[in-house]
């Protein structure tokens, strides 16, 4: 059985649901929070200055979506998340290094968790971060989404320790943003706890047939 690590707080909520969306394989691609997204790495990356990220982000808009009053609106709302989350990089002093990683583990019982993982900063320590750009609210205190980030940016940026690693939350409805960094014994829990998910997901697929 293998998810995304961006599937396992859905899949740990509602393992059924999970099961059925997989079944029908109906996933949903991104729109303009993606072509923001992407310019908003290219801007952290130092590949465009703030200035010609804003007027790469409305050619790009404009060029992939109809040009209505509606989706004019849209753009305003998009050139906002792309001027807080540079306020954001230039506070904490981020640089990006990748969009994702190809993320790959196999757990215990032969499950894997792969997908892409969130972007990949490093901060002016030159200690790897991880960004993840929401529209929604995470609960820190049962995620496992989070804890999988770090510890693959861990591993994959061959950190001395796990702690070395921080996730940032950034919510671009509100701009907030949270960073945390979880132990090492609850990164071992999240790894259980993902196998025995992963686990009642198959059991649904296969009572679904």
């Amino acid at each position: 059985m293998r998810l995304s690590c961006r599937q396992l707080d859905f899949a740990q909520a509602d393992p059924k649901g999970m099961a059925q969306v997989l079944k029908q394989n109906n996933f949903i691609k991104g729109g303009f929070n993606k072509v923001t997204h992407e310019v908003c790495f290219s801007l952290a990356k130092g590949i465009v200055d703030y200035n010609e990220a804003k007027r790469l982000l409305e050619i790009r808009l404009r060029d992939t979506f109809k040009d209505n009053k509606a989706n004019r609106r849209r753009r305003e709302l998009c050139q906002v998340v792309l001027h807080n989350f540079y306020t954001f990089l230039i506070q904490e002093g981020l640089t990006c290094i990748l969009n994702y990683s190809e993320i790959n583990l196999r757990l215990e019982d032969g499950h894997m968790i792969g997908g892409q993982s969130c972007a990949i900063f490093k901060d002016l320590d030159g200690n790897p971060v991880g960004v993840v750009l929401t529209d929604r609210e995470f609960d820190f205190g049962s995620t496992l989404r989070l804890p999988i980030e770090q510890y693959w940016i861990a591993r994959k940026m061959k950190a001395s320790s796990l702690s070395k690693v921080r996730v940032f939350v950034y919510n671009t409805i509100d701009h907030s943003y949270q960073a945390i960094s979880f132990s090492d014994e609850r990164i071992q829990f999240v790894l259980e706890r993902s196998n025995e998910v992963l686990t009642k997901v198959e059991l649904e697929l296969q009572e679904i047939g």
